[in-house]
This record gives C-alpha cells, sequence and structure tokens, in this order.
C-alpha cells in the first residue's frame, strides 16, 4: 500500500490560534505528519479581512478570512468554488488525502472527494447530538453538517472507545468505518512547582465541565480553613462566565480564585509545570487531553471519570472523583493533600502511563487508513 505523499488538513483552529483540544490535536498531528516525511497544507481560518500564508518545512497553513469571497456566514461553510479556483492559480497540488477537524469546511471536503476521489478522514473530536443547552438555529444547522460529514467520510475516527460506543448508538450505519485513534501528547520535563494547594483547572467554561461543583468545593475547604488557591484557564459563553463569577463572589471565595482566560499552548505548559495539582470535575469528556497533558507533565491530577477519560484515569495515576458533587470534589482534593506518598506514587505512575500516548504514533495510524485507498 501506498504511503500518503500529500495531505490536506480543514481545521478551524491551528497554532497559535487555538481556543480547545480540536486545535490541540490539529497542530500536533500535522507536525507529526511532516516528521514522517508527509508534505502537508493547513486550511485553516482567520479573523482577519486578508489570506495569510506561513511557510515551515514540510508545513504550509493558508488561513481563509469569513468573508463573503470564501465563506457563508448564512451557512458557516467555506466556498468550495472559491477556494479551488485561489489554490489552482497558485499552482497547489491536489492532496491523496483530506484529514478534516471543522464542520466549516465540510462543503470543502465533499466537494474535492466527489471531483477527484480523494479520500476523506474525519476526526471526530465531540458530537453535535450529545451538546447539552437549548435547539438554536445555529446548533440545528452544525448537527445537519456533521450528519452530512459522518455520512461522505471514508473513514471516521474518535479518539476513545467510550465515544465510538455514542457514535454507534447514534449513527448505528456508521459504526462500520468507525475506528479508534487515541490523542497523544509531547512528553516534558517535570520542574519544580507550587505548593498542592495551588489548584489549576484547565477547559471550556460550559457546564460539562463541573467548574460550579469545583467553586462549591473551594468553598468547602475555606469553610474548613484549609489554605486554597484556584486558577481557572478557558473562556466559554460570556452568559455563564458572568453566572459563576456571580457564584464565586456569593461563596465568598473571589480572593481564592483567578480567572485567566485564554492561554497559548506555551503558557499552559508553563502552568502544568509550575501549579501544585490539576482538577478535572468533568461531566463527559470525548477523550480528556488536559488531564492526559498533566500526567506528561508530572502534577497530581484529580479527575472524573467520565467518558474518554476512562481511556487512562484510574487510582493508579490520579484521585479519582466519585461523583461530580462540591462534598465529593472536595473530599477528593483532600485525600490528594493528606496521602503525600501516594500522591507522589500516582504522578511516577502517570508520567509512566502517558509517555505511551504519543503523536508520532498516532499520525502513524491515520497514515495507515489513507494507505487504505
Amino acid at each position: 500500500m501506498r504511503q500518503p505523499r500529500r495531505l490536506w488538513i480543514l481545521t478551524g483552529e491551528y497554532e497559535p490560534h487555538i481556543i480547545g483540544g480540536l486545535g490541540t490535536v490539529a497542530t500536533n498531528l500535522t507536525k507529526a505528519y511532516a516528521r514522517n516525511g508527509i508534505h502537508t497544507t493547513v486550511l485553516s481560518q482567520t479573523k482577519h479581512s486578508r489570506i495569510t500564508i506561513t511557510k515551515t518545512k514540510r508545513i504550509q497553513i493558508i488561513r481563509f478570512p469569513t468573508r463573503a469571497a470564501y465563506y457563508s456566514s448564512k451557512s458557516k461553510q467555506y466556498s468550495p468554488a472559491a477556494i479551488e479556483r485561489w489554490l489552482t492559480k497558485r499552482g497547489y497540488h491536489k492532496p491523496d488525502g483530506i484529514h478534516i477537524h471543522s464542520l466549516q469546511f465540510m462543503k470543502l471536503a465533499q466537494h474535492y472527494q466527489a471531483k477527484y476521489r480523494i479520500p476523506v478522514i474525519y476526526t471526530c473530536h465531540s458530537l453535535v447530538a450529545m451538546e447539552t443547552g437549548p435547539k438554536t438555529a445555529s446548533k440545528k444547522r452544525a448537527l445537519n453538517d456533521q450528519k452530512l460529514l459522518l455520512k461522505m467520510a471514508n473513514r471516521i475516527v474518535v479518539p476513545s472507545h467510550p465515544e465510538l460506543t455514542k457514535l454507534r448508538k447514534l449513527y448505528p450505519f456508521y459504526g462500520n468505518k468507525t475506528v479508534v485513534i487515541n490523542h497523544g501528547i509531547v512528553l516534558r520535563k517535570s520542574g519544580a512547582r507550587a505548593p498542592r494547594h495551588h489548584l489549576l483547572f484547565v477547559g471550556r467554561i460550559v457546564p460539562l465541565k463541573g467548574i460550579k461543583q469545583l467553586l462549591q468545593a473551594i468553598a468547602l475547604l475555606k469553610r474548613e480553613g484549609k489554605k486554597v488557591k484556584l486558577d481557572i484557564v478557558g473562556t466559554g459563553p460570556k452568559g455563564y462566565t458572568r453566572h459563576l463569577k456571580s457564584l464565586v463572589k456569593k461563596l465568598g471565595i473571589s480572593s481564592e480564585v483567578r480567572w485567566i482566560g485564554h492561554c497559548n499552548q506555551k503558557q499552559l505548559q508553563k502552568r502544568y509545570a509550575s501549579r501544585g495539582a490539576v482538577v478535572m470535575p468533568s461531566l463527559q469528556e470525548s477523550f480528556g487531553l488536559v488531564a492526559l497533558e498533566a500526567l506528561a507533565s508530572g502534577i497530581p491530577l484529580v479527575s472524573t471519570q467520565a467518558g474518554g477519560l476512562a481511556e487512562f484515569v484510574n487510582s493508579q495515576v490520579a484521585q479519582t472523583i466519585p461523583k461530580v458533587e462540591g462534598p465529593a470534589i472536595a473530599k477528593a482534593i483532600r485525600k490528594m493533600w493528606n496521602y503525600k506518598h501516594t500522591t507522589d506514587q500516582r504522578v511516577a505512575a502517570g508520567r509512566k502511563l502517558a509517555s505511551r500516548f504519543q503523536w508520532p504514533h498516532a499520525a502513524e495510524q491515520y497514515q495507515k487508513l489513507f494507505q487504505q485507498f
């Protein structure tokens, strides 16, 4: 079977413009493809009004603006005809395969697949149908776009077995072309860090992340006289963020909680290396990249085993949270503090486990899928 020589990566997020796990995965997989000798062209988006091009060894990043010439604000899709004209005029070759991460490029992938018989692999980072909240017009459109992408993709990849189970339950007719490929990490040196009372949360500011319950746990620990600090890294809907900040004031923990906002990957790795412990009280995760990065960084982890977290989070490597409730989270944090020797053992076991999840290995599995076509 022939190795793909040229791939296109279609993603709304790419370094340094990363919002969450999707951008981290797309960036690191692309770099791993390049290290494996594959020439990759990343088609992404930009907030600027002009197309921007960045080139590194075996990687070209072309960012298209979200304006009328290239993008439809009504359909939230990039225009296949406009982008093909731009690429053809500048001599860009058609790829051997397309790896798509983001729904706004669905029509572009569909166009090249139908016109040139180019195989498409879709990494499904989360299922729109499983998201909570009201069914807005935007959500309905995203749901339909995802259904179309699941239907037309030659292969679908999900990051964990729990996510595969959910997809097969929702869309049983796509189960046979869906496979599991775990995400990876970049293993870094573990340095000196802050006392373990200085906690770190990283993730989107949405209800499924369990932040409200975590704040309740912080208030409980404070009332017990425990010294505790919490940094919250991430962004989310303004309304829900305001609600949580109001809760912080109501609970009387304003001096214990810091809202950091967005961090790029370099800044985030510094925080992993310098804080006392990561707390991940999620109600649902498709994989849980933050938890894996925490283990790789040698920082104690306090986490649920929700969804994809169950692939690698257990009592051997983390202090587990049995229930997403304030008292249960507070109890788990307390145990992490009190049983220092056990926590140290878990940190060592966590780094060893995380070392098995490497981006080059993930990229090789994707390449094997492309070779099938």
